[in-house]
């Protein structure tokens, strides 16, 4: 079964069933249109779950091994985030991103 569109006000026709027939209705404008065809598919069971290939980490910091103890959370890794630079007269950006937290840290010149 496609889509189907409510002919006054545009929006999206809902299934429904009453009395073992299938319907669709605008939940708006109340609209109702009979469905084409009685094989509406209303809820659809999965056969199976996708299962996580072997070989991945299960570490989320796989890129925090930058030796550096973070001021949020205390932990000692964080991974190097090498933004470039904007303006050919600035400094690169770098970040030190916390391999726990995801609190990140400017690292370079500071201006006062």
């Amino acid at each position: 079964m496609t889509l189907r569109f409510c002919k006054k006000c545009k929006t999206l026709l809902e299934p429904h069933k009453k009395e073992g027939r299938n319907f669709l209705v605008c939940k708006n404008c109340g609209l109702s249109l009979d469905a084409e065809n009685n094989s509406l598919i209303t809820t659809e069971k999965i056969k199976h779950s996708p299962k996580r290939q072997k070989g991945f980490s299960k570490d989320e910091a796989v890129f925090a091994s930058y030796k550096h103890v973070c001021k949020k959370c205390g932990y000692d890794k964080a991974e190097v985030i090498d933004m470039g630079i904007f303006y050919s007269d600035e400094d690169n950006l770098i970040l030190l991103k916390c391999g726990k937290c995801g609190y990140s840290e400017r690292v370079g010149r500071k201006v006062s």
